[in-house]
This record gives C-alpha cells, sequence and structure tokens, in this order.
C-alpha cells in the first residue's frame, strides 16, 4: 500500500509538470514563431513598397542617410554627426521596429515578371546563396503555386501585382529558422532535464510526504481491528446469555430477534476484518498457486443453484472447461460467492441468473447478469464502495450490508485486474476481469 501510493504521487507529479513544462515551451515557441513570421512580413513588405529596395520611409531616424546602391557599393553610411543609434527592444508581439541595420542584414532577391509570369528582370546584389539560375527556378516554382506568400525551403515569398507587373520577392530567412529550432530544441533538453531531475528528487522525498496520509490510514485499519476484536466479546456474551433465557423460559419473538441480529452483528464484524486486512497485507499474505479456475468457480456456484430455485429464480453457469489461473484460490472462490449471491439476492423473481467464466488473451472473465430495476448510471462506480447501498429500502429486505462487493473489488485489485458494473439487457452485468500470472510477477516483487 505505502509503495502504490509512492508511485501515484510521484506520477501525479511528474505528469503534472510535464503538462505544464509543455505548456510553457509550446507557448514560448509559438510566439517566437509568430515574431519571426511577422518580421518576416514585414521586411517583405518593406522590400515590395520600395520596388526591390528598403523602404526608407519606415526608416525614418536615419532618413537623411542613403540607403545603399544596388550597384554593390559596400560604403556604409554613417549617421548624422552627433546623433546616436538607439536600438530598440523588439516587442513580445509582432515584428517589432526595424532599424537601419536591416537593410545590410537582411539577404533577399527579386524578380519582375510581366503579367503571364515571364521573366523580364531579376536581381541577386543582396543575397549570395542564391545565383541568378537558381533564384529563376525559385520564382518560376512560387509563380506556378499560384501562392501570394508562404515558405519554401526557408525562403519566404511575396507576390504582388500591379496593372502592369509582377514583382517577386524573396527573403533568406533559414538562419532565423535554424536559431529558433535551436532554441525549440535547447527548450525541450532543458524541459526533459529538469523533469528526471525533478522526478528523482520528489521519488527520494515523496516517503516523508506521504509519511502522514500513510500513518493516518495504518490507524484506520488498526482503529477498525481493535474494535471488531473488542466488539467480538460483548457479542459472544450476548449470544450466550441469550441461549440461557431460551434454556430457562423457552425461545420467543425477541430471543430469536436477538440472535438474528447476533448473528448479522458478527458477519459484519467478520467482513469489516475481512476488508481491513485486503487492503493491507493481503499481497504479504496471498497464497499465490496455479489452479484450475474452472472447477473452483463450479464447485462455489453450483449450490446457488438450488438456493436460487427456492427463490423463483434460475441460474445457469456457463464456464469454460479446463481454464487455469495462478492467483489465490480462496480469494478467487471467495469472489466468485459473492458475486453470484449478490445476483441470487437482488435478481427479480421467475427470471434468469447467468454466471460465464471465459479466457480472452491473458484475461480471464468472470461475469454475472441478473435481471432487475437498473441502477442510476452514476451510481454504479460506487456500488463498490464500502457501506454503499444504491436502494436502501430493498437493502433492507434483504438484508444486504453494503460491504460484499467492497471486498470483491479488493480481490479483484490484489490480483491486479479490474472489476465494473453496467446496465444491459433488463438488469445489471457484474464482469471481474482477471490477468493470468499478474498476481505471481507482484507476489515475488
Amino acid at each position: 500500500m505505502f509503495n502504490k501510493l509512492r508511485r501515484k504521487f510521484v506520477l501525479i507529479v511528474m505528469l503534472s509538470l510535464f503538462a505544464v513544462e509543455l505548456v510553457i515551451i509550446g507557448v514560448i515557441s509559438g510566439i517566437n514563431y509568430y515574431n519571426l513570421n511577422e518580421r518576416a512580413d514585414a521586411l517583405l513588405q518593406m522590400i515590395t513598397d520600395g520596388g526591390g529596395k528598403f523602404d526608407t520611409e519606415h526608416l525614418d531616424r536615419y532618413s537623411s542617410v542613403q540607403p545603399p546602391s544596388d550597384s554593390g557599393d559596400s560604403s556604409r553610411p554613417e549617421p548624422p554627426q552627433g546623433e546616436k543609434k538607439k536600438k530598440k527592444l523588439t516587442n513580445l508581439f509582432g515584428a517589432g521596429d526595424v532599424d537601419i541595420e536591416e537593410r545590410y542584414a537582411t539577404r533577399y532577391f527579386y524578380v519582375r515578371t510581366d503579367l503571364d509570369n515571364k521573366i523580364k528582370i531579376i536581381n541577386t546584389s543582396h543575397i549570395a546563396a542564391l545565383s541568378s539560375k537558381e533564384s529563376r527556378a525559385f520564382a518560376t516554382e512560387i509563380l506556378e503555386s499560384g501562392k501570394e506568400t508562404g515558405y519554401i525551403d526557408g525562403y519566404k515569398f511575396l507576390v504582388t501585382t500591379s496593372e502592369k507587373d509582377k514583382l517577386v520577392v524573396v527573403i533568406d530567412f533559414n538562419s532565423d529558422i535554424n536559431t529558433a529550432m535551436n532554441f525549440f530544441l535547447i527548450s525541450c533538453l532543458v524541459g526533459f532535464g529538469s523533469l528526471v531531475v525533478v522526478t528523482v528528487l520528489v521519488a527520494l522525498f515523496s516517503r516523508r510526504a506521504i509519511k502522514p496520509m500513510v500513518e493516518n490510514m495504518e490507524r484506520q485499519k488498526r482503529f477498525i481491528t481493535d474494535a471488531g476484536h473488542e466488539i467480538k466479546t460483548p457479542l459472544a456474551i450476548i449470544s450466550a446469555n441469550t441461549e440461557v433465557i431460551e434454556m430457562l423460559d423457552g425461545e420467543n419473538e425477541w430471543t430469536q430477534s436477538i440472535r438474528h441480529q447476533t448473528k448479522r452483528l458478527s458477519e459484519l464484524v467478520q467482513m469489516l476484518l475481512r476488508l481491513a486486512k485486503m487492503e493491507g497485507e493481503v499481497q504479504r499474505e496471498m497464497t499465490v498457486t496455479e489452479f484450475n479456475i474452472s472447477d473452483a468457480v463450479i464447485d462455489v456456484a453450483e449450490p446457488f443453484i438450488t438456493l436460487a430455485k427456492s427463490k423463483n429464480k434460475d441460474l445457469t453457469l456457463d464456464v469454460a472447461e479446463g481454464l487455469s489461473f495462478t492467483g489465490d484460490e480462496s480469494q478467487i472462490r471467495e469472489l466468485t460467492s459473492i458475486l453470484t449471491e449478490n445476483a441470487v439476492k437482488y435478481a427479480e423473481e421467475n427470471t434468469e441468473i447467468k454466471l460465464t467464466l471465459t479466457r480472452h488473451g491473458k484475461e480471464t472473465v468472470l461475469s454475472v447478469f441478473n435481471n432487475g430495476e437498473p441502477i442510476a448510471e452514476e451510481s454504479l462506480p460506487k456500488l463498490f464502495d464500502r457501506f454503499y447501498r444504491e436502494d436502501s429500502s430493498r437493502t433492507r429486505d434483504t438484508g444486504g450490508s453494503g460491504i460484499g462487493l467492497s471486498i470483491a473489488k479488493a480481490i479483484v485489485d490484489s490480483h491486479k485486474g479490474r472489476i465494473s458494473a453496467k446496465n444491459t439487457d433488463g438488469g445489471i452485468l457484474f464482469t471481474a476481469v482477471l490477468i493470468k500470472g499478474k498476481a505471481n510477477k507482484e507476489a515475488k516483487k
């Protein structure tokens, strides 16, 4: 139980941290991509507005400085004397400010065509990575795609059409994209590393974190165990005194009621002790063997056939022959008894109860169906809760305590299986799925 709680605690922390890191990395990468795309659009529009050159109206801080000519002059213009260059921070969202340095840092080329996409001019003076031939191929591919803007192999383009011709501007954004990808990969590596470190730390300190919870659960189990044993003594005295009274004064309806309620309370105490034991030490006390589960189920269920007939009900068994199972045979027998008794108890008169045992791969499936009023869907999972009774008036008539199905669930859990209940075909179907060999593996740990 303690180790199971620790694993759940570590898993919850790990998944929570993973979700937070995933959101943070996703948001930062999304903003980075958005800003990159906006900056590309701003530069493309600026060059397009300038007819293939930077539109100096957008660079009014240095409006007196002439942009570099297309002739290849690489001399760098100076800002007006006495005026200092001011670098502005990029906006959190969007392209940010574009200053004079962009015209030197941006690698691009442009192509002019007529309205029929026949190339007239190719200018590659602002880019060294592509030749005129490669630029022509790029422009042809862009024009054939019919798109006005988009990315091709790390290059972003913008196509504008005027009354006389078309202008295709292509900017090299490979460096920016690679930087963004490197940032994303580094973020993922850092996130993964922090996840591993935090998981190790949580695993180391989880024992201390859940210690109060474990101690509280242990106190509850000790209380149930101690109280159960303390109740046994007065119950035995009451039962003995009732027998003495009957010996002296004879049996009457009051002594019968006392004996009935004493017996019922004794059974309830035994079930409580059994449930507390199963929730705590069942794994250490399980006797795991390989046995014929088909024979065990038939052996337990057959006596209920007579009981069902006495109540005008018909119990049929559909058990696959020769099925073996590795687990605690006594617990599997008790599981079969609980589900079968529950079905016989709550089935309507003159209806059929069906018990089925099948094998699907490694899963052994025990199911019991009985006709009866459907149970509210939200109440179905609660049937396996301790003391839960979906219909209290009906339970009083049948004498149920609300613990049997809790024990059934504890048995299935101890065999690393699952149990469920659902409304179907005018009744309710209980299904216990047991995984062959799983209990054996857990018991050896």
